[in-house]
């Protein structure tokens, strides 16, 4: 039989735990959607041929897209720009609901402000943190320091794949595009960085060092994320699709925060008409 003490340790325990449950504020949901840069501004280190995205089937694609991503039911949309030009975003946003701003070239404005407007959103959130990568210095210093293999292999690949992808975006609809960018296959390429990483010799990590930063660009990327997901809130982040294999593997790793695949909403994207 057990002791009073043990009996009241257990009611104790049975009382706080629901309390302690229904206290807890829902976690917020997060989706982090990759995607090519629309108006190509070449300031990655490999860069796709994209078309022009104001084209009237292309519009229509990316209509269809958001209307496919508003099943998502986000309450708030972060954009890849520094939380430093809030005003200004916002302002153009601002604009754009108003009818004086015409929307540009960039997945920021197609995605962003667009489907930020379908859903009466009063606002977007910047969440980008800028951070300089030196690719090229990394290949430079593998070919000059014994690892020209290294560096020619790792060049191949990203040529191989820029000309698949130039193949496949001159002929795919808008919602094939993205999800391709949120696929298994594009996080693979990840792997990369850690070749990179392999790059130096002795007590020189020039590779390491470069890989080091892109993860730190996008650790402060989350933490600007985090504080824009308070808890509720269900939160879309249109970034470029390298930063989605560590962006979704932070926000999958957080406690306070659930992570949302982009892939089953985009499924449900379907080809306008003027497209097929």
């Amino acid at each position: 039989m057990p002791t009073r003490a043990a009996v009241l340790a257990v009611l104790l325990f049975s009382a706080a735990a629901p309390a302690h449950a229904q206290s807890a504020p829902p976690r917020a949901q997060v989706m982090i959607l990759g995607t090519h840069h629309m108006d190509n501004p070449g300031l990655d280190y490999a860069n796709p041929a994209v078309d022009d995205v104001l084209a009237p089937h292309r519009q229509a694609e990316i209509a269809a897209v958001a209307q496919a991503l508003a099943e998502f039911r986000p309450t708030r949309i972060a954009i890849e720009v520094p939380p430093s030009r809030d005003s200004a975003v916002n302002a153009q946003y601002r604009a754009y609901r108003a009818g004086s701003y015409t929307l540009r070239r960039n997945e920021i404005d197609q995605l962003g402000y667009r489907l930020a407007g379908m859903l009466g959103h009063e606002r977007v959130y910047p969440v980008d943190y800028r951070m300089d990568m030196d690719v090229g210095g990394v290949m430079q210093f593998a070919a000059q320091n014994g690892q020209g293999e290294m560096a020619q292999r790792m060049g191949a690949t990203v040529q191989r794949v820029i000309a698949e992808m130039n193949a496949r975006m001159a002929t795919t609809p808008m919602g094939g595009i993205l999800a391709e960018a949120n696929g298994a296959r594009a996080d693979s390429m990840h792997g990369w960085y850690m070749v990179m990483a392999t790059v130096g010799r002795d007590t020189a990590y020039k590779g390491a060092e470069e890989v080091a930063n892109w993860y730190a660009r996008n650790l402060y990327i989350f933490a600007n994320i985090a504080r824009v997901a308070q808890p509720g809130e269900r939160v879309l982040v249109i970034m470029g699709s390298g930063h989605g294999p560590l962006l979704r593997e932070f926000v999958d790793d957080s406690p306070d925060l659930d992570l949302v695949l982009a892939e089953p909403y985009l499924a449900r994207f379907v080809t306008p008409a003027a497209s097929r």
